[in-house]
């Protein structure tokens, strides 16, 4: 048997929905599981596991691995409580168009206790089994019964199981595995339910990871309001920065900074500044929290008004306090893109708001060098 082991830095989304399909509302989330094919639905098992039960609140593990190869021996995913004790938890998916029964997983599971004896496979805490159509009646009345279980593994070892564990041999209950299949704590079986599992991602918490694999619902989406702070972030730094030299830059003022803006002409400019900045920082928060796989939406939206306002940011002025006026009264006119997560979000406020996040990075500068 050949495994092999995947750290998980962070699952890949490389199979869940995109872009338009991402968007539709009266799809039902049992539907879209039970649809899925066996490799995303191993996927959003993986992600399940990372975000939910090591990233989520629950903070169960401390790592998740994902394994494959030639032979699994019964395993998709180790989670570790403790990686140096050894101590873990497995998973193992089974996808059919149908509740599993006996007949698809009874070679498995005797695979699975034949690698845990012989060494291959740690022995778990639980071993987790998860298929998007649960159990078959019939089958449910053995695997959900430990005793039951056990006999029905020994019952179907010769016929069903000894000559699949390994290729071209034949594994006999006999001796020290006999045993150990009498012995074995056959109470670590458990099953995960479809309805655990969408519940589990559906939460706040989570939600990028549902987005990404039943699809966006608007009114799932939450807006993450962040007030403008009284006191100044030094995350806010260089986008005040420039608006102080774009203050300077008016023929005649004094010298304005952070400190003394608040006494000048520019106090209702700055404020309205601060707070679109915030306003926009909320709609970046929302993103982040909300927008499925690796989607960036609030990086596309900043890249979006760099091509909008470049024209206009570029134009000659008599002053860099005349370029932000023009600039983020243009911004007020970029258009809406449809299926977007946070397209919804975008007022007046929110994309001026842009324009200063892309003023805190150093891509719209005010005032000319």
């Amino acid at each position: 048997m050949s495994i092999t082991i995947t750290k998980l830095n962070k699952p890949e989304g490389k199979r869940g929905l995109k872009g338009a399909a991402l968007f539709n509302e009266y799809r039902i989330d049992k539907d879209i599981l039970k649809t899925m094919d066996e490799d995303t639905y191993e996927e959003l098992v993986t992600s399940w596991a990372y975000w939910c039960l090591k990233e989520g609140k629950e903070r169960k593990y401390e790592d998740v691995f994902r394994l494959g190869g030639a032979g699994d021996g019964g395993v998709d995913v180790i989670a570790f409580y403790d990686i140096a004790k050894r101590d873990c938890d497995i998973y193992q998916c089974k996808h059919y168009n149908h509740p599993v029964n006996r007949s698809d997983v009874i070679a498995e599971l005797g695979k699975f206790l034949y690698h845990v004896y012989s060494g291959e496979i740690i022995m778990p805490r639980e071993y987790y089994l998860m298929s998007p159509q649960g159990l078959s009646g019939p089958f449910n009345k053995i695997y959900s019964y430990p005793d039951n279980l056990k006999n029905e593994i020994k019952d179907a070892w010769d016929k069903d199981i000894a000559r699949k564990i390994e290729l071209k041999k034949i594994i006999k209950l006999e001796s020290d595995l006999e045993v150990f299949i009498d012995t074995f704590d056959y109470k670590k079986f458990k099953l995960i339910s479809p309805d655990k599992l969408i519940s589990d991602v559906h939460r706040r918490e989570n939600r990028h990871v549902y987005f990404q694999y039943f699809g966006v619902r608007k009114d799932d989406i939450e807006r993450i309001k962040i007030d403008t702070p009284a006191k100044r972030q030094d995350y806010e730094t260089k986008y005040i920065h420039h608006l102080m030299d774009a203050y300077n830059d008016v023929e005649g003022v004094s010298y304005v900074t952070p400190e003394n803006v608040e006494e000048t002409d520019f106090a209702r400019h700055f404020k309205y500044a601060r707070d679109e900045f915030w306003m926009a920082e909320s709609v970046k928060k929302m993103s982040e929290e909300n927008c499925p796989g690796d989607t960036d939406e609030f990086r596309e939206l900043e890249n979006d008004m760099m091509h909008h306002v470049a024209d206009t940011h570029d134009e000659l002025y008599t002053d860099a306090y005349e370029r932000v006026k023009q600039v983020t009264k243009h911004a007020t006119s970029m258009p809406k893109k449809e299926n977007r997560i946070v397209s919804g979000e975008l007022g007046s406020g929110e994309l001026k708001g842009i324009c200063y996040q892309l003023s805190n990075e150093d891509k719209l500068v005010w005032k000319k060098k």
